[in-house]
């Protein structure tokens, strides 16, 4: 049960890193490996305001700082390279990851930094085990915003141009949806809910600035498992990750815990690479 409840709150974590993956990918096709990150630049700005706010709104601060770095990376690196490919315009996003890095390296060191938590006090006992008070506004800061995504995508007619340009851009662009803005959008929003979740975590762990290229893999695999397509199988394939690692670490060893993870990522893409959905998309030419 300790296992499980601390995988619901890691998986949570893993999940919001896919589902910010999965975002950008409907829009515009691409991967963007500067997900990891572009969340740590939000967990960091959610420290620095977290000296001057409340935990609530450091963390939301932390949000907006994700999604304004997100943002910024589409139009000064993605944009103008919008007619170079989508291979190109993914390679660029491990740069920008690299450069991201690097900045907040130069600004904050390497060591960890941690803010209050939203609510204090002592561990919830569940069953035969424990979870922290910040551990649960993680998990129900996720459920929020997948319930939100989806009522974003499937009800406003935004989320439904999103979902237009996703099936067949230059069709889009034809009945006249901004690609632009769309994408826009897009990578605001998957830096918003990447950021966000990162940043309540900060207060039950620590956060450095190294962190993001590791989350960002297990943020990629969770992406996999969801076909890159589904928001709900994002999650839950977060949330497999967390048990698969949790249990390795239990019991063969911490050091290989990732390794293994991997391993069975490189089997998975084998076996099954559609992820965790029925759907297989083929090409004929």
């Amino acid at each position: 049960m300790q296992l499980l409840l601390t995988a619901l709150s890691v998986g949570a974590i893993y999940g919001a890193l896919g589902v910010a993956y999965v975002v950008v990918h409907r829009m515009t096709g691409m991967v963007n490996f500067a997900v990891g990150d572009i969340a740590v630049s939000g967990a960091f700005g959610a420290v620095v305001a977290s000296a001057v706010l409340p935990p609530v709104g450091a963390i939301l601060v932390g949000g907006i700082s994700a999604a304004l770095v997100s943002v910024s990376m589409y139009h000064l690196a993605i944009h103008p390279l919008r007619k170079q490919g989508l291979m190109v315009q993914t390679i660029v996003t491990l740069g920008v990851g690299i450069v991201i890095r690097s900045g907040l390296q130069l600004a904050f060191g390497t060591g960890p930094y941690q803010f209050a938590p939203i609510t204090e006090g002592p561990p919830v006992a569940v069953f035969s085990a424990t979870m922290t008070r910040q551990s649960i506004w993680v998990v129900a800061i996720t459920v929020v915003a997948y319930i939100l995504l989806t009522v974003f995508f499937n009800r406003t007619l935004t989320g439904k141009a999103l979902s237009a340009c996703a099936v067949n851009r230059f069709a889009a662009g034809v009945v006249g949806i901004n690609l632009t803005v769309m994408a826009t959008i897009a990578f605001a929003l998957s830096g918003a809910v990447a950021g966000v979740v990162l940043a309540t975590q900060v207060p039950s762990s620590f956060i450095t600035v190294s962190a993001g290229f590791a989350l960002g893999l297990k943020g990629f695999i969770a992406a996999i498992l969801g076909g890159f397509d589904n928001i709900g199988l994002t999650l839950l394939g977060g949330f497999l990750i967390a048990v698969v690692e949790s249990f390795a670490a239990l019991t063969i060893s911490t050091a290989h815990a990732s390794t293994i993870l991997f391993a069975l990522l490189v089997v998975l893409l084998i076996l099954r690479p559609q992820g965790l959905t029925r759907k297989l998309v083929t090409a004929r030419v």
